[in-house]
C-alpha cells in the first residue's frame, strides 16, 4: 500500500513537466467556514473550517481536503481524491485519514485493522447538468460490521439542481443497501423500581440495513469579489434513519 501511494504521489509530482503549454492544466484552492460538518447524515463536527486543493488534467483530477474543527475534541481528517472523468461519466477512488484512530496518530501508517486511521474507497457515479447518481463502496481500512466481517460500507446518492427565486438550489437523498461498519457500546438505564440495566447496542456509521440516511436541501447565493467567488449557503440536513436533522451555515471562497 505505501508503495501505491508514493507511485501515485510522484506520477502527480511529475506530471507538469510532461505536458505542453496548450495542454488544459488547472489548479483551484477554495475553503468553507461551516457552522456544523454533516457527512452523509453523520454529524462529524462542530464549526469547522475546511481547505480544499484540487489539480486537473484532461479529465484527470487530484483534490486534497481536511476539515479543523474548532473544537480539539472533534473530528478532524485529511482526504485525497484521486478521480477521472469522461462524457459525464466519472470513477475514483477516496483516502479517508480520521486523526486519533491510531493511537500514535501516524497518517502514513495503512497497517492494522481496527486501529487503521485510513478508509480507502471506490466511487463510481454519472452527472449532467439536470442530475449527479453516485455510488461509493468501502474497500480497506478500517470497515468492519459488528460480527467483525468486512463491511464494504456502501453509500448511494441522488442530487438534483436548479435554479429558483434567484438562488442554486441542490436536493439530495441517500441510501445504504446493506450493513455498514458498526461497532457496539453499553448503555446504562435506570428502570422506575431504581435498578440499573445495562444494555448493549449498536452504532452503525450509516445503518444496520437498507435504509435513507441522508436527506437535504440546499440554497446557494453566488458573490464574486474580485478574483474570488463566494458562494453562501444554508442547508437542511436530515438523517431519516436515526430521525435527526440540523440548519447548517456555509461560507465558501474560491478563486475563479
Amino acid at each position: 500500500m505505501r508503495k501505491i501511494f508514493a507511485l501515485a504521489l510522484a506520477a502527480i509530482t511529475f506530471l507538469p513537466a510532461s505536458v505542453s503549454a496548450q495542454d488544459e492544466f488547472e489548479a483551484t484552492v477554495s475553503a468553507d467556514l461551516v457552522s456544523r460538518y454533516m457527512w452523509r447524515g453523520v454529524d462529524m463536527a462542530g464549526p469547522s473550517l475546511q481547505p480544499t486543493l484540487g489539480i486537473a488534467w484532461k479529465g484527470l483530477s487530484l483534490d486534497v481536503s481536511g476539515s479543523v474543527p474548532f473544537d480539539k475534541d472533534d473530528t478532524k481528517d485529511l482526504d485525497v481524491t484521486l478521480g477521472y472523468k469522461l462524457f459525464g461519466f466519472n470513477i475514483g477512488v477516496i483516502d479517508y485519514w480520521t486523526a486519533n484512530v491510531d493511537s500514535r496518530n501516524r497518517y502514513f501508517y495503512y497497517g492494522g485493522e481496527t486501529a487503521c486511521p485510513h478508509q480507502l474507497e471506490a466511487n463510481i457515479g454519472y452527472s449532467c447538468k439536470y442530475a449527479s447518481l453516485q455510488a461509493y463502496t468501502m474497500f480497506y481500512g478500517n470497515d468492519f460490521r459488528i460480527d467483525g466481517k468486512r463491511a464494504y460500507s456502501t453509500y448511494i446518492e441522488l442530487s438534483v439542481p436548479f435554479r429558483l427565486g434567484g438562488l442554486d438550489w441542490d436536493v439530495r437523498a441517500g441510501v445504504t443497501p446493506m450493513e455498514s461498519a458498526g461497532t457496539t457500546y453499553e448503555e446504562k438505564v435506570v428502570t422506575t423500581t431504581g435498578r440499573t440495566k445495562t444494555y448493549t447496542r449498536g452504532d452503525w456509521m450509516y445503518a444496520e440495513s437498507f435504509s435513507c440516511n441522508m436527506a437535504s436541501v440546499r440554497a446557494t447565493k453566488n458573490l464574486e469579489y474580485r478574483h474570488f467567488k463566494v458562494p453562501v449557503y444554508v442547508e437542511f440536513h436530515a438523517n431519516p434513519y436515526l430521525q435527526r436533522a440540523n440548519l447548517v451555515l456555509g461560507v465558501s471562497i474560491k478563486s475563479l
